[in-house]
């Protein structure tokens, strides 16, 4: 009993001592101090101190594991940026004389198809998309880069034709890229350098957007669209500006590049500009869309993929990937109908296609300004139909005004917006943040850990030595 007694002696000793010894500033006063009142008051301060200093510890672990960021948006500028690939269309699908040959094989269906949905043109779309032939049908419904571009130039110098790469879209069908990097016999060619935010050091394109008059019925509508996107951007996901007949649309640029942390800071992947960093069908088959990766066109494959599956037939305006034949039928219309409602009514997108196509971190957008004037009058057409020079494009076309239309675009200034997100608090904060309130609290430092290793010795050595004695 003595040896046990004389054990808890040394031990409370120790303790005392390295308590009375610590760096701290609560517990040395409440054992140091010899009067009632002022050993309650330390107590009192102490337990006060400890727990809003736990109370204030915990918020900030909380907060680091919340992994919170800061966006910071710069204004950047730069003297010479690239220019954005242009991607131009005829807004009518069918417009030559071969589509005119073509619906009248087909035309006594038309009075069947509602005019306001387009109804018929989907129809003889999907006729077309459906033929054992479809590249080469497909390209001799619509324009041609010599009809639909008559005038082309960048920085005041003419454009160089071949370097225009044929494009389909599925909505428009024939489309050209202007500026892609790549000319029309998929070999590389330079990138447009942009050197001032002018009009006229920018891109001009004259278009000629008429269609065969024997098919005008099918589509309300006349003119061209424009779509401006990163050549690594596949155009059917931007959105383009509409171009009437008779007028002339400038079109002004500026950029934004968006930067966000991956995973857990927010939703993105870090790694979606590697085709295989994901096994997913959907996230594969846009890299091979011959585009970088996309979410949102990764997602219209996921659509696409529901209505071959559950339809046995795709729809033609969204991005094609399949043997099956389009949805022509009324049938496969009302089965649309419902996979729509599906989509709308469920959480089909999160819950399947999210999960197979990762948001991407990095990208960039750009935002355009557009006016509108008239363009072309009966003289200035009289004009260029009697002018015969070398660099003519017309040659023996007639010409109607009703037919052209003109777009200017251009930088409107040679400065980016960059927004990039940083994390709110990394580990060294968390640090710093729980040292800096346990020091304003309780006196404690990093160092006054070493005193509990001290007392942890102390008590080893206690016990060490009381075996000897035994």
């Amino acid at each position: 009993m003595n040896s046990d007694k004389n054990l808890l002696e040394k031990l409370k000793k120790v303790t005392i001592d390295t308590i009375l010894s610590s760096t701290s500033h609560g517990l040395p006063n409440v054992f140091r101090s010899t009067n009632v009142v002022i050993r309650i008051i330390w107590i009192s301060f102490t337990l006060i101190s400890a727990s809003y200093c736990v109370f204030n510890i915990i918020n900030c672990v909380i907060k680091f594991f919340d992994y919170e960021v800061t966006t910071k948006t710069r204004l950047s500028n730069e003297y010479m940026s690239l220019f954005p690939t242009v991607t131009v269309c005829n807004v009518n699908f069918f417009t030559s004389e071969n589509a005119v040959e073509f619906i009248k094989t087909i035309e006594d269906q038309k009075f069947s198809k509602n005019p306001f949905e387009d109804s018929f043109e989907l129809y003889a779309k999907g006729i077309i998309e459906n033929s054992s032939n479809f590249s080469q049908v497909r390209q001799n419904v619509g324009d041609s880069k010599e009809k639909l571009i008559v005038f082309c130039m960048y920085s005041r110098k003419a454009c160089n034709m071949s370097w225009i790469r044929y494009y389909y879209h599925s909505i428009y069908g024939n489309c050209f890229n202007i500026n892609s990097g790549i000319d029309e016999n998929d070999d590389k060619v330079p990138i447009f350098q942009a050197v001032g935010p002018k009009r006229f050091l920018g891109l001009r394109l004259i278009l000629n957007v008429s269609v065969a008059e024997e098919i005008k019925f099918l589509k309300g509508n006349m003119g061209a669209q424009v779509i401006i996107h990163n050549k690594t951007e596949s155009p059917f996901m931007t959105e383009g500006i509409f171009l009437s007949p008779k007028s002339e649309t400038n079109i002004a640029l500026t950029r934004t590049f968006y930067s966000s942390l991956p995973k857990p800071y927010s939703s993105c992947e870090s790694n979606t500009n590697d085709k295989d960093a994901y096994q997913s069908e959907l996230y594969k088959q846009v890299f091979e869309n011959g585009f970088g990766y996309n979410q949102i066109l990764c997602v219209g494959f996921c659509f696409q993929r529901l209505m071959i599956r559950n339809c046995k037939c795709y729809q033609a305006n969204l991005p094609y990937f399949s043997n099956s034949p389009p949805c022509v039928s009324p049938e496969q219309k009302i089965c649309y109908e419902e996979q729509i409602k599906l989509i709308s009514g469920t959480d089909y997108i999160e819950d399947v296609c999210f999960k197979e196509c990762p948001l991407e971190c990095e990208g960039m957008f750009f935002e355009k300004t557009a006016s509108i004037n008239q363009f072309s009058n009966e003289e200035w057409i009289k004009y260029l139909q009697e002018y015969n020079g070398s660099d003519s494009v017309y040659f023996n076309r007639t010409l109607n005004a009703d037919h052209l239309t003109a777009v200017n675009i251009y930088y409107e200034r040679m400065s980016y917006f960059a927004i990039d997100e940083t994390r709110s608090m990394i580990f060294t904060d968390l640090l710093s943040s729980i040292g800096g309130t346990a020091g304003l609290f309780l006196g404690i430092s990093f160092l006054s850990l070493v005193e509990i290793l001290e007392l942890l010795i102390q008590f080893f050595l206690v016990f060490k030595n009381q075996n000897k004695v035994g």
